[in-house]
């Protein structure tokens, strides 16, 4: 009878939520970088734990910035599982490409005495690669573990430009 008992328990703690095969449909589509925070230049990582119950679908926020996260939980409201998952949301920013641009110094007169004088006429000044387009990456499936996703996307924002001239010439 104690033999039966025990091959009892045992069979009962074999069959634990950890050999439930664990399915995750996940929906990535219509997921962006939130406006907002890309213009505020906010980026982080937002964890999230999606628990399925008999009601549906719980998601509960565990750490993230506020920007983000109801994006992430927007997009976690369309995924399915039959186990409870982590999902983190991996937001990252990424500047414009600097390039070097020619630029003529002083006006044509000035110009004029520097060749005179055998000297450069022009300057190369660091500029943002004008974009008008921001441009995002798809989200995409970084890592799978068995209860843990991790998404990243990836949006390029542009350069900060302050022209001291432009400033100088608003003050009143």
């Amino acid at each position: 009878m104690l033999t039966k008992l025990v091959c009892l328990g045992v069979l009962a703690l074999g069959a634990t939520a950890q050999d439930v095969p664990l399915e995750i449909k996940y929906n990535l589509t219509g997921f962006t970088y939130p406006r907002v925070a890309r213009l505020a230049r906010v980026q982080g990582v937002v964890s999230l734990e999606l628990t399925p119950s008999e009601t549906g679908q719980e998601i509960k926020v565990l750490s993230g910035n506020k920007w983000l996260d109801a994006e992430a939980r927007d997009n976690l409201a369309k995924w399915h599982t039959n186990q409870p998952v982590t999902v983190n949301y991996v937001f990252r920013l990424t500047d414009s490409a600097i390039v070097k641009v020619r630029v003529p110094k002083g006006n044509a007169f000035d110009r004029l005495w520097l060749r005179m004088f055998h000297l450069a006429t022009y300057t190369e000044e660091p500029r943002c690669e004008s974009s008008t387009k921001t441009r995002t990456s798809d989200p995409r499936v970084v890592r799978q573990s068995p209860l843990i996703v991790e998404i990243e996307i990836t949006a390029t924002v542009s350069c900060l430009n302050t022209e001291t001239s432009l400033v100088a010439s608003r003050l009143p």
